[in-house]
C-alpha cells in the first residue's frame, strides 16, 4: 500500500504543506527506491541466515512504524529521511517472498501461488485508494495526508505482529503438518529442487548468477513492468487530476485500473497450461502498450479513461506470470535467491527514474514519461521472444546430447544449477 499512499498524499496536501517543488517531488519518491534497490540483494542473503518468520515480521513492523512517522514530518528534509528508511526496511519483502514461496512449492506449483501473492498489488490499489480518499475527506485537526500515513501504518503493524506467530519457517519444521505430511512434502521438494535448509550460497556461484545474460533479460523485464505498475499506483491520482478531476475524485478513480487488474489476474488462473508463460508475458505487454499509447495520445475523456482501465487489465497479471517464469527457470533455490534479488533491484530502479517524468512540471501531457514506458514495453516483447527461442534450443541440445553425472555427489549436482543435464527450461 506504500505505492498508493504516497500517490494519494501528493494530491491531498503533501506537496503544498511541505513546499515540495518538482525537484523535491522527484526526490521524495526516488530516495525510497535508491535504498530499496541497494539493499535487496543483501536482504535476500540475510533471509538465508535469519529465519523467515523473524525476518518478515521485522519488515512489517518496522515499515508500519516508519509509515506513521511520515505523518509527523514538518519539513521536506525529515520526510525524505523517513522515505529513505522506508525503502531500506521494505527492500527485503517482495524479493524475499519470491525466494520464500519455492521453499514450499515445486516448479509446477509455484505459478498459481505466485499469482495469489502478487494479486496483492492491485488489491492494494483497490483498497488503498478508496481508504486514502476516505481518510482525506475526514474533517480532523490533522492534514489529509497525515491521516493516510497514520491509519494505514497503524493497521499494518497488527499484521506484522500476527505474522510472527503464524508464519512457518521451513517444511521440515512446520508445526501444522503431521510427521507423515512433512515427510511427503520434503521428499517432493527434494526431488524437484532440493531443500531450502540445504541450499548453499557461494561467492563464485553468486557472481555467475549475477552476470548471466539471462539475468539481464529478467532485470529489464521487471524494470519495464515496474514502470507500468508505478505509473498506475504512484501517479494514477496525478494522471486523473491532469484530466481535471478533483483531488479526492482523482484518488478514487485511480482505483479503476487496479480493479481491472485484479479481475485479469483471476482470469489468468484459468489460462490453459499449454499456453507458454513467455507467450502470456509477450501478449500482455503488447496489449498494454497499445492501451498506454491511447491513454497518452488519445483524445476525449472516455477514451483515455477506458484505455487507463485496460492498461491495468493487461499490466497486473503480467507481474506474477513474469516472476513465475523467472522463478521456475533458475536451477535451484540458491540461484533463485540471487537472481530474484538482482531482478528486483534492477526492476525497482524504475521508482527512481519514472518520478522524474511525472512531476507537476511535466503536467498535463507527461509526453517524455509515456514515450519512455512505451519504448521499454516494445523492447521487452522482443527480448521475451528471443529468450524463449534460446530456451527451446537449449532444451533440444540437452535432450539430444545426454550427459551422465551420476558420479557426482548430490551437492555437486545441485551446484550445477541450470547446467544440470536433467534441468529443462520452462517456456
Amino acid at each position: 500500500m506504500d505505492r498508493t499512499n504516497i500517490g494519494a498524499a501528493f494530491v491531498n496536501g503533501l506537496i503544498t504543506e511541505l513546499n515540495l517543488d518538482s525537484r523535491l517531488q522527484t526526490l521524495v519518491t526516488s530516495i525510497f527506491y535508491v535504498f530499496y534497490v541497494s539493499l535487496e540483494l543483501p536482504s535476500n542473503i540475510l533471509l538465508k541466515q535469519v529465519k523467515p518468520r523473524n525476518w518478515f515480521a521485522f519488515i512489517s513492523i518496522a515499515w508500519s512504524i516508519i509509515c506513521m512517522l511520515q505523518a509527523l514530518a514538518k519539513t521536506s528534509t525529515v520526510f525524505i529521511v523517513f522515505r529513505a528508511l522506508l525503502g531500506a526496511v521494505e527492500s527485503g519483502f517482495a524479493p524475499g517472498m519470491l525466494a520464500y514461496l519455492p521453499y514450499w512449492y515445486t516448479r509446477d506449483e509455484i505459478g498459481f501461488r505466485m499469482s495469489i501473492f502478487f494479486a496483492s498489488i492491485p488489491v492494494a490499489g483497490i483498497i488503498g485508494n478508496p481508504i486514502a480518499a476516505g481518510l482525506a475527506s475526514l474533517k480532523t485537526s490533522l492534514k489529509p495526508y497525515q491521516m493516510i500515513f497514520l491509519v494505514e501504518g497503524a493497521a499494518t503493524i497488527l499484521f506484522g505482529i500476527a505474522s510472527f506467530f503464524i508464519l512457518q519457517n521451513y517444511p521440515e519444521t512446520c508445526t501444522f503438518l503431521t510427521i507423515e505430511e512433512r515427510d511427503v512434502l520434503v521428499k517432493k521438494l527434494k526431488a524437484d529442487q532440493g531443500l531450502a535448509t540445504k541450499a548453499k550460497l557461494s561467492v563464485m556461484s553468486s557472481i555467475k548468477a549475477i552476470f548471466d545474460w539471462k539475468t539481464g533479460v529478467y532485470c529489464f523485464g521487471l524494470f519495464t513492468i515496474n514502470n507500468c505498475v508505478n505509473l498506475i499506483s504512484i501517479f494514477g491520482p496525478t494522471l486523473m487530476k491532469a484530466l481535471k478531476f478533483s483531488s479526492v475524485n482523482s484518488t478514487y478513480l485511480a482505483t479503476v485500473p487496479c480493479v481491472a487488474g485484479l479481475i485479469a489476474i483471476i482470469i489468468s488462473y484459468f489460462i490453459p497450461k499449454r499456453v507458454p508463460l513467455y507467450a502470456r508475458v509477450a501478449a500482455m505487454n503488447a496489449m498494454g502498450a497499445i492501451f498506454l499509447a491511447l491513454l497518452a495520445f488519445g483524445k476525449g475523456l472516455f477514451l483515455r479513461m477506458f484505455s487507463f482501465t485496460l492498461f491495468g487489465f493487461f499490466v497486473y497479471p503480467a507481474i506474477p506470470i513474469f516472476l513465475s517464469w523467472l522463478s521456475v527457470n533458475q536451477g535451484g533455490i540458491a540461484k533463485r535467491l540471487i537472481v530474484s534479488a538482482i531482478a528486483f533491484s534492477c526492476g525497482n530502479i524504475s521508482g527512481a527514474i519514472i518520478p522524474t517524468m511525472f512531476t507537476t512540471k511535466h503536467a498535463p501531457n507527461f509526453v517524455s514519461g509515456f514515450v519512455f514506458i512505451l519504448s521499454s514495453m516494445v523492447i521487452l516483447v522482443v527480448l521475451v521472444l528471443a529468450l524463449a527461442i534460446y530456451y527451446t534450443k537449449e532444451n533440444e541440445k540437452k535432450t539430444n546430447n545426454p550427459i551422465d553425472v551420476s558420479h557426482l555427489s548430490e551437492d555437486e549436482q545441485q551446484m550445477m544449477y541450470n547446467n544440470h543435464p536433467q534441468f529443462r527450461y520452462t517456456l
